[in-house]
């Protein structure tokens, strides 16, 4: 059984958008491909919060581009152009994840920059969780068993708010003020699928499958 079947996904909780209004693109080989990553999505209370936050940082950082706050996410793994047969894959791991994986609450706070050497391009809140670590490397030995190429990266868990075109003068000065500011918890509830779109006005992000942890009893 596969995500574009359009029959339902065998999992309690598990949530499947049709990927038939995916926007299907031709890669290399002829195969039909859509933009993908899994993340875990932010609650409205906290994406309102980036967004308040992002509007006092606009006078002090008017180099950045902000990120929409509907589009900020707890990335896991950006997968980009994914086949039918990947998403199949992808799908069997997340299934695999929730049930074995239990919710927690991970803490938002600390602001940086990537890189932090040289011109920084991103710019970012901080999300610290011990289960975190567990989670992605979970994650990661899952993709690889059913044959996904691995993350080479470090994970550095973090909320992109922003972009940056040149470096700010005061950086440093921001980053020192707004440093520890803690913002609301990040419930780890659940593993989202998005299809990424490239559109004129920006990337919009939608979600193809949703898959609720906890769906098992065993921790990870």
């Amino acid at each position: 059984m596969t995500a574009c079947s359009g029959r339902k996904v065998p999992a309690r909780g598990w949530v499947a958008a049709s990927v038939c209004c995916c926007r299907w693109a031709p890669a290399r080989g002829g195969r039909m491909t859509i933009r993908t990553f899994l993340a875990v999505p932010l609650p409205d209370p906290l994406q309102e919060q980036v967004a308040a936050l992002q509007r006092e940082l606009q006078g002090q950082l008017p180099e950045v581009r902000w990120t929409p706050p509907a589009n900020v996410h707890l990335t896991l793994r950006f997968f980009g152009a994914t086949s039918a047969d990947e998403l199949e894959k992808i799908r069997e791991v997340m299934l695999s994840i929730a049930f074995r994986a239990g919710a927690f609450s991970a803490a938002v706070r600390g602001l940086g920059v990537f890189p932090q050497r040289g011109a920084p391009r991103v710019l970012w809140l901080g999300v610290a969780a011990v289960q975190l670590s567990a989670l992605h490397a979970t994650c990661e030995t899952a993709l690889r068993v059913v044959g996904l190429p691995g993350e080479a990266r470090a994970f550095t868990p973090h909320l992109t708010i922003g972009r940056l075109h040149r470096r700010p003068s005061h950086l440093g000065e921001v980053l020192a003020l707004w440093g520890e500011r803690p913002l609301a918890p990040l419930p780890v509830d659940r593993l989202v699928l998005y299809e990424s779109r490239l559109l004129p006005g920006g990337a919009r992000h939608l979600p193809i499958l949703t898959a609720p942890l906890g769906n098992g009893p065993e921790e990870l």
